[in-house]
């Protein structure tokens, strides 16, 4: 059966280099294709840029040419970034039809996928949400390696989560239907999928861990492994 995986993306931000970043997803999106099984349609939308032709990096641009690529011509995720790729997601569900795919992954394209293992647990699932909270594996330069715990409560890991494509409808209008509140009162979009998932009371399995990798800006460009 045909999946579909959503790739929210913003290639262009203040106070970070464009070419730098536009790398980084370049790199990103060409692991994703290594990986992801051939059931998948893969398309990616952005909140930064106008059209194709804003992206400078040659491989980024032809790698797009081989995937569905939407351009949102608006970023709210600007002082809450879960809201922006929220807002992603109602935007592409204005444009693919869910209801073509069996299942719908989300995913923040800026993550390293290291194995196809993940997606094999979306192909295998039987419930209606493949969700997690896993525990970070910080890999710092000076070697001095840490795990942070999951123990935030409350929330669900939204970097990687699957849901039914009904229920990624459901969702989406859930979604659309608490993005002001969410970002007046700051609350986040892993806190946004948790109140969903337990509000309905779905059934879910659980995903342990994501075997994805991340550059993380805000901790001196901290490698994770999660």
């Amino acid at each position: 059966m045909k999946n579909l995986i959503f790739c929210s993306a913003s290639f262009h931000i203040p106070h970070y280099s464009h070419t730098t970043r536009e790398n980084e997803y370049y790199y990103c999106l060409k692991q994703l294709k290594r990986m992801i099984p051939d059931n998948f349609t893969i398309v990616v939308c952005d909140n930064t840029v106008k059209d194709i032709n804003d992206i400078k990096n040659q491989g980024l641009k032809e790698l797009l040419k081989t995937v569905i690529f939407l351009c949102l011509d608006r970023n709210i995720g600007m002082q809450n970034i879960g809201m922006g790729e929220l807002d992603e997601l109602i935007f592409t569900s204005q444009k693919i039809n869910f209801n073509d795919y069996h299942k719908v992954v989300y995913f923040t394209l800026r993550k390293i996928v290291t194995n196809p293992w993940i997606f094999e647990k979306v192909n295998n699932m039987k419930k209606d949400a493949l969700i997690s909270n896993p525990d970070f594996l910080h890999l710092s330069n000076n070697y001095n390696f840490k795990i942070s715990e999951s123990a935030t409560t409350n929330l669900y890991n939204d970097m990687f989560f699957c849901l039914s494509s009904a229920l990624m409808l459901e969702y989406t209008k859930y979604s659309q239907s608490k993005i002001n509140y969410n970002l007046q009162n700051r609350v986040g979009s892993e806190q946004n999928l948790y109140n969903f998932i337990n509000e309905k009371k779905i059934d879910y399995e659980w995903l342990h861990c994501l075997g994805l990798i991340r550059i993380d800006y805000k901790a001196n460009n901290e490698i994770q492994l999660i």
